[in-house]
């Protein structure tokens, strides 16, 4: 097996193979190049420090890299069906530790489904340590209509407290472009993915600091039920364990069956 930058492909040819190399995963990834694009953008995904992997000259995986500041995050990392059961994740993945360790990175981060027994094992078994576990929340709030003022992603960022997973983090909100986009209902604001789709994805939802607490945000959950009636709300497992349940689940929100755990692995200096 042998690895090459992720730069050298298309972006046409990375959307394929990032949708083949989770073929039968706990989630369906689309072939779809502009979903892809946005991915990279936003979680500021590193094409020339990822790699394909390809045996005999056929790509049969990848992993991508994302970069921020001293801190390297795996934003995925798959092998295609054929290629599986051969213990190549490993090998794809050691040379990337190391290469973060010689630029002076100061950790790698993943998130990596709890029910994933196998992957999970792997990154233990390369050095990674569970940081904290990741869940999600999804419900149908009772609609409230109310005036709903469209804003910049930014404007919920901005409200966003630190050391938050990377899919959540203020730098990655910020950049969100269309067809993400962000309303205001006082001092609440909230970021959705694409608002033709089924379900209405909660990017992310903040209150400004003075008025948590006193129910903005729940107000704000239930004008987008009324702006968006029939669709149910849900926020991906990208949120730590705790910080929003009272939240969500006093707003008559539940789990989805699926959780993350968040691993990091240290370099010493």
């Amino acid at each position: 097996m042998e690895l090459t930058p992720a730069s050298d492909f298309s972006p046409r040819a990375l959307s394929t193979l990032f949708a083949r190399s989770f073929e039968g995963y706990f989630v369906t990834i689309p072939d779809a190049p502009v979903l892809f694009d946005a991915r990279v953008r936003t979680e500021h995904i590193s094409l020339a420090d990822s790699r394909i992997a390809r045996v005999d000259g056929e790509p049969v995986g990848l992993v991508l890299m994302a970069r921020r500041g001293r801190v390297s995050r795996v934003a995925g990392m798959g092998i295609v069906p054929s290629h599986r059961n051969r213990k190549l994740g490993a090998s794809m993945l050691l040379p990337l530790l190391e290469e973060a360790r010689a630029r002076g990175d100061t950790r790698m981060v993943l998130e990596v489904i709890e029910q994933n027994a196998p992957a999970v094992k792997l990154y233990v078994r390369l050095g990674f340590q569970r940081e904290r576990r990741l869940v999600g929340f999804v419900g149908t709030p009772s609609p409230e209509p109310a005036a709903l003022e469209e804003v910049e992603p930014l404007a919920c960022a901005r409200l966003l407290p630190d050391n938050l997973p990377w899919q959540m983090a203020p730098s990655t909100v910020a950049g969100l472009a269309l067809p993400a986009r962000a309303f205001r209902l006082g001092p609440a604001v909230a970021v959705l993915g694409d608002v033709s789709a089924p379900t209405l994805a909660l990017r992310a939802i903040a209150v400004e600091p003075e008025a948590r607490g006193k129910g903005f945000g729940r107000r704000l959950l239930r004008a987008l039920a009324a702006a968006w009636p029939g669709k149910p709300i849900a926020a991906g497992a990208i949120v730590p364990e705790g910080l929003c349940d009272r939240f969500f689940l006093g707003a008559g929100f539940s789990h989805p069956t699926l959780s993350q755990l968040e691993l990091v692995h240290r370099f010493t200096p």
